[in-house]
């Protein structure tokens, strides 16, 4: 674990490669233990995407880069603490830059827990009530380690789906879900499980922080803390891998950006007391997500990642439909007038948080304004979805007149596919390869999997829905109701 003495600043592609590799990780996948997720056939697509955004940095300091205010270091800029719009948009920009790198298609990118953690840290004062001034400090000095080693962070919130018809500490005799079981010495001991670790394979910490409501009588299971993947007792077992273990060519998508998620156990896994942030106080646990202003920050960089997304998804739909010609028929303009609404929505709304921006009272913490991402919470679960069912009607039989790269590589073969698969505009390979990859946004496992993660990884729509009448100022609207409603 690297130590604030000696710091690395911002890390090359090859740093943070050298990173994974550890005798020490206990990732499990299909069976097999993961000791080195940098070069198994299964990960190393995603890693080498990963890699490559780090190698992004050095390339484009000026859009990735500031100094550290402590080292004098070159770190990511996504790990500012905001104090101006300008900050806002600087960091934002970086975002935007790292989504399109990915199509939008990895959700946790490393710069999601940066901007978590420098949330956090800018608002330590939250931290710090009721008697937590040290757990306070601990995060602090956290966030610094974090940003100064240009750390990737894996992190989990949710506690296994055993019996969720009753309260989360008495699913499973209160044993399953994480909880503190003893003090120690040198800090805490923790047991029980929590998914999902997205990003976990390719992840230097885990950090814990609050997911859900407690109830006041549930202080064993509030806690947060971080710690090195290669704690003693730490345990991460994946779902399938759906990095398809073929070309490029033929998987464009999948071979790339399978960020993976894991459910995590936790086997009496002792956490220094340096590494803990909060223990034992529900009403705390509450008010460190709503007080930080966590969620403005948190769904800036989601929403400017499902704007990235959106737009990647319109620029299939348009190259799909100009390949054969059919964006002159008003019905599939008026498909690929939707996407873009959707997108064009989506961005305006990133804008406007920044533009409606804040100082929160008392701080120098610059805050998103959060009206227009309430919406979003709301809508994204939804416009996603659709977005992939209105490629699906742009592409129709397309997608299934795809030959794979060993039948164009065929000799006998390649003469009849140039002509029986050429577009109006573009040979036989372009369009193909336009097709096969837009089968990897609609239809392949790694697909499956994107539209599940949209669907829920903001909570589901019907509540963020719900939520958005709840939390909507009704004072002018109503007002504007009552001016017709009073006497004359």
């Amino acid at each position: 674990m690297a130590t604030t003495q000696e710091t690395t600043g911002a890390r090359t592609g090859e740093q943070f490669l050298a990173g994974l590799r550890s005798e020490e990780r206990d990732i499990w996948l299909e069976g097999e233990r993961i000791t080195d997720p940098s070069s198994h056939p299964k990960l190393e697509g995603a890693a080498r995407s990963l890699a490559r955004l780090f190698d992004l940095q050095h390339e484009d300091p000026e859009t990735f880069l500031m100094e550290s205010p402590d080292t004098g270091q070159p770190v990511s800029v996504t790990h500012v603490q905001p104090t101006s719009r300008k900050d806002l948009e600087r960091r934002r920009i970086a975002s935007k830059r790292i989504a399109d790198a990915t199509a939008g298609m990895m959700g946790r990118t490393p710069d999601y827990l940066n901007y978590t953690f420098a949330c956090f840290a800018a608002r330590s004062d939250v931290w710090a009530r009721y008697g937590n001034e040290e757990g306070a400090a601990n995060l602090v000095a956290y966030q610094k380690l974090m940003r100064d080693n240009d750390l990737s962070l894996t992190h989990t919130l949710i506690n296994p789906q055993v019996d969720r018809s009753v309260p989360e500490a008495e699913q499973a005799a209160g044993e399953v879900s994480l909880h503190k079981v003893e003090d120690t010495e040198n800090g805490i001991l923790v047991r029980g499980a929590r998914m999902l670790a997205t990003l976990a394979p390719f992840a230097d910490e885990l950090a814990v922080y609050p997911g859900s409501d407690l109830r006041l009588q549930d202080g064993k299971y509030a806690i947060c803390f971080a710690i090195p993947m290669t704690t003693p007792g730490l345990r991460f077992i994946c779902r399938d891998s759906f990095s398809v273990d073929r070309d490029a060519w033929d998987y464009p998508l999948s071979t790339r950006f399978d960020e993976m998620d894991a459910v995590v156990i936790f086997d009496d896994v002792e956490i220094p007391q340096e590494r803990i942030f909060l223990d034992g106080d529900p009403q705390l646990h509450t008010e460190v997500i709503t007080d930080t202003h966590w969620r403005a920050h948190i769904i800036h960089q989601a929403m400017t990642r499902a704007w990235a997304k959106l737009e990647f998804a319109f620029g299939l739909g348009h190259t799909m439909a100009d390949l054969t010609g059919v964006n002159r028929f008003d019905h599939v303009q008026e498909k690929l007038g939707e996407l873009w609404s959707m997108l064009e929505l989506t961005r305006a709304g990133v804008i406007a948080a920044e533009a409606g921006s804040f100082r929160a009272e008392d701080t120098d913490d610059w805050v998103p304004d959060e009206r227009s991402f309430v919406a979003l919470r709301g809508l994204m679960p939804k416009w996603i979805p659709r977005a992939i069912e209105l490629l699906q009607l742009v592409g129709g039989g397309g997608f299934m007149a795809t030959p794979s790269k060993a039948d164009f590589a065929n000799e006998a073969l390649r003469p009849e596919i140039d002509k029986y698969f050429q577009a109006r505009n573009a040979d036989a390979e372009r369009r193909t390869r336009a097709y096969r990859l837009a089968w990897d946004f609609v239809g392949s496992a790694l697909a499956g999997r994107g539209e599940l993660y949209e669907r829920f990884y903001l909570s589901d729509s019907f509540r963020m829905t719900a939520l958005a009448y709840v939390l909507a100022d009704k004072e002018h609207p109503t007002e504007l109701v009552e001016q017709f409603l009073r006497d004359e």
